[in-house]
């Protein structure tokens, strides 16, 4: 197994930089290495590191450490993980107006001295590991694209292979994201940044009620029901987008698995949508014994991320076959199908 994580963490700059330096990135950063190195599924069986400060004052740093990295993956059972943690910009006057990471030696408003995603996108997207995720957290981090086929960044960019996932500290329309700490979270996790404090918080505490490892779908979970627990009021919602990567690939080992207390199945829509978010798409026929549950739960998920709405999707089309008669059927389209005409309304005004 030749898996790799890279953490990239750039919260020190020039004097005359006119770039506000945090000490959260750079703790974030640091707690990143440390989680990994303790994690079974990265400190005993693959190669994680954290770029020190020389490395990340200039792009050509960081992509010789990316390409290294990279490289070393070489089949399906291996996975790349690329954490940045530092300042996101995005100039629409600049070719392809892309977003644009911070290093070392940026200055502000100055494009040619930030990393252009699409570099970091390239050599990510020729590593031959089964499952590459990127997770930044930045301002501007919710107009990341896709790393698969479908991104804006051109195939001549690097080779859009399989199995992608881009987990993003904001979502949506919001392109702030907080860079001081969440005083809510433990130490020494309350001296990071808030979505990175709360995603570590996972991988540090676990998901008791969670039977397996850290999937992808269950870490994103975790960071939104440890937000809202939280109380603080000002986190932002993360936003994942899969390509031909499933929500139920394992990422981190979950510490506390194995010890859930026998949860029961899921009853309310509410319940059925947490379950799909952790552990994806299943067998469906105790749900689409309840039409109208199963309406609610598309019609609720087709509110949510990218993710939300892939699962959203592929209930209601389970639903075409699993429901038993038209009766059930009119009860299953009243709820899930006044959302979905509304989506479709909207597109067409945005033509």
């Amino acid at each position: 197994m030749t898996s790799r994580a890279l953490v990239i963490g750039v919260g020190e700059y020039d004097d005359d930089a006119d770039i506000i330096g945090y000490p959260t990135i750079e703790a974030s950063a640091h707690a990143y290495g440390a989680a990994l190195a303790q994690d079974p599924r990265w400190g005993a069986a693959a190669r994680s590191s954290v770029l020190e400060p020389h490395e990340v004052r200039t792009a050509d740093g960081v992509m010789r450490a990316l390409e290294e990295a990279a490289a070393a993956g070489e089949g399906p059972e291996d996975t790349l993980l690329v954490v940045y943690v530092g300042h996101g910009a995005f100039w629409t006057d600049v070719p392809g107006g892309q977003v644009h990471l911070a290093v070392g030696s940026s200055r502000s408003n100055k494009p040619w001295t930030w990393l252009s995603a699409w570099y970091v996108y390239r050599a990510i997207r020729q590593s031959k590991a089964g499952l590459k995720v990127l997770i930044a957290d930045c301002c501007y981090s919710n107009v990341l694209p896709s790393l698969g086929p479908d991104s804006a960044l051109p195939g001549a960019l690097g080779t859009p292979f399989r199995g992608t996932c881009v987990l993003t500290a904001v979502g949506g329309e919001v392109t702030d994201a907080w860079a001081s700490s969440c005083d809510n979270l433990p130490p020494p996790l309350n001296a990071c940044t808030p979505f990175s404090g709360h995603l570590l918080n996972v991988l540090e505490y676990g998901m008791p009620d969670h039977p397996d490892d850290l999937t992808l779908g269950a870490l994103r979970a975790g960071i939104v029901e440890g937000m809202r627990r939280c109380g603080a009021g000002v986190h932002r919602t993360p936003r994942m987008l899969l390509n031909d990567a499933s929500e139920v690939a394992p990422l981190f080992t979950n510490r506390m698995k194995g010890e859930q207390t026998g949860a029961s199945d899921p009853g309310t829509a509410d319940e059925w949508v947490r379950d799909l978010l952790l552990n994806g798409v299943r067998d469906l026929s105790r749900l689409m014994s309840r039409p109208d549950i199963a309406g609610r739960v598309v019609a609720e998920l087709r509110r949510g991320d990218e993710l939300s709405r892939d699962l959203a999707g592929q209930v209601d089309r389970q639903a075409v076959g699993k429901l038993s008669g038209p009766g059930d059927f009119v009860k299953y389209w009243v709820e899930a199908e006044p959302v979905k005409r509304r989506a479709v309304t909207d597109d067409q005004r945005a033509e």
